[in-house]
Parts: structure tokens; sequence; C-alpha cells
């Protein structure tokens, strides 16, 4: 069960019982060019007071998504299946964290799960088009198999335009490629889910300075440049959302200010989307 948000102009977003927002806009196709649209500020709509006050309560929550996680992944193979999923979201956020999560539900079995860090391109990954880096080095998942991208190619729509590695036709272009990229991997049996963890300004400030303190290594110039650059990519973000939030590949996006909650929420979104994935999926002849 979904409840309908006020939509401006109609934009199609939905907030679900546990308090995400899902952006799944139907397209007539994924090549549709880039027009001028009004863009939704999605993130105004993040409620950042959804919590698991009780650890108690967290651990029962996680358990029961964690114990179904490894059952639904498990069931892909026979499927023909595979998953992919995406984070996204503010730096700080808890992206390795929910990853980490996501880990131990499977029993750390490397044998179907694989974590992809997304950096800067290499100069050999720039002399190709965009998106063949992201098949590079066992990067998408075999049938049966997890791939989880912290960061991904919709880096090009946040950080090549924040710093204007890209040119303003080139970002128009890249909606419409990105879209029928993860239209042509759900044709090819991949479920792909994509995760926006969320926090505000304020929380970020918080958790940089922990990992100023307790975890240098994780503390970058790049952390606090984003934060100079919060409203644009804000703005950026909003028009991800809008233009590549789509019925075959939406855009869940979760409140990550009390990671407890982020962290059952978004297990509880990937079982979801797998549920409905496995449901009357013909079985792999192989």
């Amino acid at each position: 069960m979904t409840k309908k948000l006020h939509k401006p102009f109609g934009e199609p977003f939905s907030k679900l019982d546990n308090g995400a927002i899902k952006v799944a806009r139907q397209f007539h196709s994924p090549t549709d060019a880039w027009e001028k649209e009004f863009v939704p500020n999605y993130l105004s709509e993040v409620d950042h007071s959804l919590a698991i006050k009780k650890k108690k309560t967290y651990k029962r929550l996680l358990a029961e998504q964690e114990i179904e996680l490894n059952t639904l992944v498990r069931q892909l193979q026979e499927a023909g299946k595979s998953l992919i999923v995406v984070f996204q979201g503010r730096d700080g956020a808890g992206k390795s964290g929910a990853t980490a999560r996501i880990v131990d539900a499977l029993g750390f079995d490397m044998s179907i799960f694989q974590g992809v860090p997304i950096k800067k391109p290499t100069e050999e990954e720039r002399a190709h088009p965009y998106l063949w880096r992201f098949f590079r080095n066992d990067r998408m998942p075999a049938v049966g198999q997890m791939r989880v991208f912290d960061r991904s190619w919709a880096e090009r729509l946040l950080v090549e335009r924040v710093k204007k590695l890209a040119s303003k036709e080139a970002l128009r272009n890249s909606y419409t490629e990105i879209r029928t990229f993860e239209w042509l991997l759900e044709q090819q049996g991949n479920v792909v889910i994509k995760l926006w963890l969320d926090i505000t300004k304020d929380e970020q400030w918080t958790r940089f300075e922990d990992r100023r303190k307790n975890k240098a290594w994780k503390f970058t110039p790049d952390d606090l440049e984003a934060r100079e650059h919060w409203d644009e990519y804000t703005e950026a973000a909003n028009e991800m959302f809008l233009r590549t939030g789509t019925n075959f590949a939406p855009w869940y996006i979760i409140s990550s200010e009390d990671k407890l909650y982020s962290r059952v929420t978004v297990l509880d979104i990937i079982n979801s989307e797998l549920r409905a994935a496995l449901k009357g999926a013909p079985k792999s002849k192989s």
C-alpha cells in the first residue's frame, strides 16, 4: 500500500508506508528526448523525524529483513534473474553501513555478492563511452548474483553536473542514455533498485566531525566541497529523480538521519522489489 503525496503539477511520486519516497514515472519510451519540465523538490518532502527509538526493536526488525533478503536472493538463480542495488546520496549518509547490513544478511557469501565502489574514471575508461566502465571487471552480476554499487552511473548527473565536467548537451543526453541503459538491464533479467540516502546539513556536519576525530581516513576534502555545493547537489538530484525514476527502475528516497531506521528501510525496500520481481517469474532452464 502507498499513499499519495501532494504532487506539484501532477508529477508522480508517492510515499510508502515505511516513509520512503518513490519516484517511478511512466515514459512513452526510455529513449524520450530531454524536454524542459517543472522539477519538483522531492528532497523537501523527506521526513527526517522518522526513527527507530529502541535498539531491541531495531534488532528484531533488522533480523526479520535480513532473513527474508537471504531467502529471496537465493531464489534469483532459479528465476533466471540477478539483482543490482545502487546507493547514491549525501556524503556521510550511511551508504557503507547499509551495504554492511546486506553483506551480513547474505552470510558473507561472496559467491553471490560483490560490492562495487565507483571512483573517478581512469584514463582508459575516459577513452570509452561513459557507460562502458560499468561492465568492466565483473561489475555486473551473472544470473543468481547480486551487485551493490556505492555510487554509480548516476554520478554523471550529480558530480559531473555540479563540477561542470560535462556540457549541458552531454548531460541532457545522459538522462536518455541512463534510462535506456537501465531498461536494457531490466530486460536482461536484472532487478534494478536505486536508493538515495538523505540527511540534513546539520546531521552531515555532526558525522563529518565524528569522522575527523575517529575515522580520519574517511574524511576527505571532497566532503567539505560537497557541503559548499549543497543546494546545487539538491537541484541536480531532484532533476535526476524526475528524469530517471522510471517504472522499471524507480528511485527510492530514504531519510538516513536515523541510521537504524535507514538500514531497516533499505532492506524492506529491496525485499519488496524482489518479492514483486520473483512473483510469477519463469523458472530458469539451466
